[in-house]
């Protein structure tokens, strides 16, 4: 089972922060996990919200600066909004890139195109389906995922009509049953973003293939215990 440090580790450093990819990735994950957004030059900038006002207390969003504005901000590291391709360079591990708007979609197959080399590493996933099928078409072999809210009675068609070989559900409500489901069909499931140790706990009882969580630390403890009990 993967551990994915949600937004790197959000409830432990500063989320989407170089400092956090980095402290997560000594902790032992195998995954971090960020959001994009394009900047006014064309740029993955990895933040979560388009607007910058809750991260870097400015009150523009990412599409009105350039990436070098972008990085003379401070999101709460003393860094600023970091470049996908800065935290490609910083870390070593997959990441699982979410791209947040249909505009991430040129600028991510830009970015492919001109740094084949990290294709391996990154993991893409979405709410805009459609998006992830047209990026399988053009990179048919990136990992990619599709994100849902809710429990589709046939994962698998959903899966397929995106390309995609896994889906990630926010984890509430996610069990062993749903779980079988998609094993049954072919595809993996990960979730987002179980924190609490009992919710933790629910999720690897499930048998879930990944969880995103903003408390990697306490994932992996977990998973550690639940491996010596002879757990999944």
């Amino acid at each position: 089972m993967w551990v994915i440090a949600h937004r790197g580790g959000g409830a432990l450093y500063a989320e989407n922060s170089l400092s956090a990819f980095q402290s997560v990735e000594r902790l032992g994950v195998d995954l971090v996990e960020c959001d994009v957004h394009v900047s006014r030059d064309g740029q993955l900038m990895v933040i979560h919200d388009r607007s910058l006002l809750r991260t870097a207390e400015v009150d523009k969003n990412v599409d009105s600066l350039t990436r070098e504005e972008l990085a003379g901000l401070n999101v709460g590291d003393g860094n600023g909004v970091p470049a996908l391709e800065d935290v490609l360079q910083t870390i070593a591990i997959p990441i699982t890139v979410e791209l947040k708007t249909l505009s991430t979609l040129e600028a991510f197959i830009t970015f492919l195109n001109q740094h084949r080399k990290w294709a391996p590493r990154l993991v893409p996933i979405s709410f805009h389906h459609g998006l992830l099928r047209e990026l399988r078409q053009a990179y048919p072999n990136l990992q990619t995922g599709a994100l849902l809210a809710g429990f589709p009675v046939d994962p698998g068609a959903v899966a397929r009509a995106a390309g995609c070989g896994f889906l990630s559900l926010y984890y509430e409500g996610v069990t062993a049953e749903y779980v079988a489901l998609c094993h049954e069909q072919g595809i993996q499931l990960t979730v987002w973003a179980p924190n609490s140790d009992d919710d933790i706990k629910m999720m690897l009882e499930a048998g879930v293939d990944g969880i995103a969580s903003d408390r990697p630390d306490r994932v992996l403890a977990l998973r550690s215990e639940n491996a010596s009990r002879g757990g999944m």
